[in-house]
């Protein structure tokens, strides 16, 4: 039986797991990480840029297809594989806004924990519409560019207090953006008369690239508080190299595609435990345990209902 090559990155799946458990930290249920460990919440930056990553490669295909086939398949492409843990979770952050009432001064903390899913499917629309419409490559790049500049200059005109809630809505695009522009710079690539050699030296350059890019990224995140210039520096420079380098790092397996599935579940097991939070206790310690069934039961839900989909559809083929 051929055996299927999975054409996941392993080291960017590695980078979404870390990131989820970022998330999971900085929203209060990792009491286990040091205090010093809450510099900004960049990580999102990261899965953003992911996102833009792999737009063009999923999205080309409806470029000359009917408009709502397209956005179809940015909303259910991207949720059909956890559509059941995502209703749970947010039936959970409803559930709790009515039973609790919850008044944050004009800030709902909860709500916010999905804002990614749907800020996500609103800016992929957006850079959608302008694939459809320019039908250069190069002149929807210079869109890419131009959106970039423009986002971050309103983020940098903004007053520290409005970016620190607001600054997703301005930095959102510029990171797809910038991760649609990844996609399409040409790897490095060393000509030597030994072809296996100059392979070797193309993967030791990037490994090098990607070492430095991932040390500096753990270094600013251990930098404790919020600061402009960070945000600024892992949005235009950090994130990008280090997706862009690992992108030339062949390093693929089962494991590393199993963190990458499971950071979707640490991020959605936020939401359930916010029933224990407001219910019954607060203290992180008390959640940590329970934050834990509920990643391992969120994906074993899935498993299980995929299972179930893949079986039907296999039995309606069959008839």
């Amino acid at each position: 039986m051929k055996k299927t090559i999975s054409n996941k990155n392993g080291l960017i799946e590695l980078f979404r797991f870390l990131c989820s458990i970022w998330v999971a930290y900085y929203h209060g249920f990792f009491p286990i990480l040091s205090d010093k460990f809450d510099g900004v919440n960049i990580s999102v930056d990261f899965f953003f840029m992911v996102s833009g990553l792999f737009f063009l490669r999923s999205i080309e295909k409806y470029r000359e297809k009917p408009f709502l086939q397209g956005v179809r398949h940015i909303f259910w492409g991207r949720t059909k594989g956890f559509i059941v843990p995502l209703i749970i979770a947010a039936s959970s952050i409803l559930f709790c806004n009515i039973a609790f009432a919850l008044d944050f001064g004009g800030f709902n903390w909860p709500l916010s924990f999905l804002w990614f899913f749907a800020a996500q499917f609103v800016y992929l629309t957006f850079f959608y519409v302008l694939l459809r419409l320019i039908k250069r490559r190069s002149m929807f790049n210079l869109a890419c560019v131009i959106t970039v500049c423009l986002c971050m200059s309103l983020f940098i005109f903004m007053s520290e207090s409005f970016a620190k809630q607001f600054d997703r809505v301005f930095r959102g695009p510029a990171m797809l953006a910038l991760g649609i522009l990844i996609s399409q710079i040409p790897q490095i690539k060393t000509s030597l008369k030994d072809e296996i050699k100059a392979k070797k030296l193309n993967i030791a350059l990037n490994a090098i690239g990607f070492t430095i890019t991932a040390a500096t990224f753990i270094y600013l995140a251990y930098l404790p508080g919020y600061a402009l210039w960070k945000a600024h520096l892992f949005t235009c420079l950090v994130c990008p190299l280090l997706l862009y380098f690992a992108l030339a790092i062949p390093v693929k397996g089962k494991f590393f595609n199993f963190l990458g599935e499971i950071s979707i579940f640490i991020y959605l097991a936020q939401c359930p435990i916010l029933i224990h939070h407001y219910a019954v206790s607060n203290n992180t310690k008390d959640q940590f345990p329970l934050f834990c069934v509920c990643i391992v039961s969120l994906f074993l839900i899935n498993r299980t209902v995929n299972y179930i989909v893949k079986k039907q559809k296999q039995k309606k083929q069959l008839a």
